[in-house]
């Protein structure tokens, strides 16, 4: 079965790692999170211009997400997707340490149909300088919503989510500014249509018939478009900033193609990869059981701070369990490992205990603002900093049969970001109104050439293999 791979970055969304896809029947270019923690595929309507898509067949169903940290709502239509598949192998050049990616040669993949949502309200930059997400994981996240017998009740006209019937915030609505047309279609004037939060537009579509969407992973896979499975190779959880007087957090046009041309900023995501990308890895694969297929959601034992004793991870709180099913997911479209508030603690004050200078560099990253201004590297003895070693339940489901994973120092602390010589610390403390609930981000991902192969007793497992 052949595959599909799609070249990566990390400089659009400052370390999260994009793709670039292209939508509709004008083919525009997008650059989307690759994110195994959701399942949509959303995008603003900048460079792609659903007004333009003559493929574009509008819907009545209304999609609102958010990740924890930022969210959108907006209209679902239906339209085309086209891949342009990278043929690579990883070159035996060295750059850095670090093998460099090179093209072999291109080939194109179109997926017609497509669920796509179009941005209408996002309260935060939730995208960073990316156009959006491309979920990966399973139907269930793909929560959407059939507001037509709303629409008919309200006599809107068309019954269709695009263009978008509803005011929220403050905000403008980014179609309806593209199309001038559709002010004289309806009016935004009824209370009914007008919310003053995207709150509180979530509490309206939870009163709304639910609609089911395939995610586009799960559709390409259904077609046999490739195996369904899908790999996993990057270097970093932060942007490698190689050169002085450059800013991750606000480069330049030409300082964005400087960042994007560093191998260290690049990777690979393969559509059907498994395996069989040998160039990639080298050794045995360490394979973890998923056991539900809500997120990659796996079962997390311990994490071990050098060589002293595992701190047990705590099981999710039973109020949780309905919701988020397990203690620990796998999430590629996270850049920072977090950890539940307890776990976290532990972990941080082993540290501490191992070299009283510690402390100190640790301490500012209690906040996570401060991964955008990081600490002088030049403080940082990465020698003398322990592995972190994480430990799952493996692939047979018993707690005597664990896979450790290691995330060595050069991982959870990444060097010269946001700016050349400095440094951020990629462990967090657990989010608000978040479970108790480990979300297991790049910093560790990226040691490891990763398979998450859906295709293994219904739910799945992921693969481990270090990185060549």
């Amino acid at each position: 079965m052949k595959s599909i791979t799609l070249e990566l970055t990390n400089v659009y969304a400052k370390g999260d790692f994009t793709a670039t896809v292209y939508l509709g029947s004008e083919q525009n270019p997008v650059n989307l999170i690759i994110d195994t923690g959701s399942s949509t595929l959303v995008v603003e309507p900048n460079n792609y211009q659903p007004v333009q898509d003559k493929k574009l067949v509008a819907t009545p169903i209304v999609q609102e997400v958010n990740y924890g940290l930022g969210g959108w709502a907006g209209a679902l239509v239906h339209s085309q997707l086209c891949f342009t598949s990278s043929e690579a192998k990883a070159s035996k050049t060295k750059t850095n340490n670090h093998s460099s990616l090179g093209n072999q040669k291109t080939s194109k993949a179109l997926v017609c149909n497509t669920s796509i949502a179009v941005v209408e309200a996002e309260p935060t930059k939730t995208f960073g300088d990316a156009d959006g997400i491309l979920g990966l994981a399973y139907h269930h996240l793909n929560k959407s919503f059939d507001l037509t017998e709303f629409y008919n009740k309200k006599q809107i006209s068309p019954a269709l989510s695009l263009p978008w019937p509803f005011s929220i915030g403050d905000k403008t609505s980014a179609t309806q500014s593209a199309d001038k047309k559709t002010s004289s279609k309806q009016s935004l004037t009824d209370n009914s249509t007008q919310f003053e939060s995207l709150k509180a537009f979530k509490a309206f579509l939870w009163q709304q018939p639910e609609h089911d969407i395939r995610p586009l992973f799960t559709q390409i896979a259904d077609q046999h478009l490739v195996d369904n499975r899908f790999s996993f190779y990057a270097k970093r959880s932060s942007v490698h900033v190689a050169i002085e007087n450059i800013s991750a957090v606000s480069p330049t046009a030409k300082q964005i193609e400087e960042l994007v041309a560093d191998p260290l900023n690049q990777g690979r995501l393969i559509l059907g990869g498994s395996e069989a990308q040998t160039e990639f890895y080298n050794g045995a694969f360490k394979t973890i059981k998923v056991f539900h297929d809500v997120y990659y959601n796996v079962k997390l034992h311990s994490v071990q701070v050098g060589n002293n004793t595992p701190i047990l991870a705590e099981p999710l709180a039973p109020k949780d369990e309905k919701s988020y099913f397990t203690n620990a997911i796998i999430d590629a479209g996270a850049s920072l490992t977090i950890l539940p508030q307890g776990l976290f603690q532990q972990v941080t004050e082993q540290l501490n205990e191992m070299n009283p200078k510690f402390a100190k560099l640790l301490a500012p990253f209690a906040e996570i603002k401060q991964q955008y201004l990081g600490v002088d590297a030049n403080q940082l003895e990465l020698t003398q900093w322990p592995d972190l070693t994480f430990r799952f339940i493996g692939e047979n489901d018993k707690s005597s049969e664990l896979e450790a994973l290691v995330c060595p120092p050069s991982h959870y602390w990444q060097i010269n970001t946001p700016e050349n010589d400095k440094a951020c610390f990629k462990l967090l403390s657990q989010l608000p109104n978040w479970p108790n609930q480990s979300i297991i981000g790049l910093p560790l991902i990226t040691n490891y050439y990763t398979v998450f192969d859906r295709s293994v007793n219904g739910t799945g497992v992921i693969r481990f293999a270090k990185q060549s």
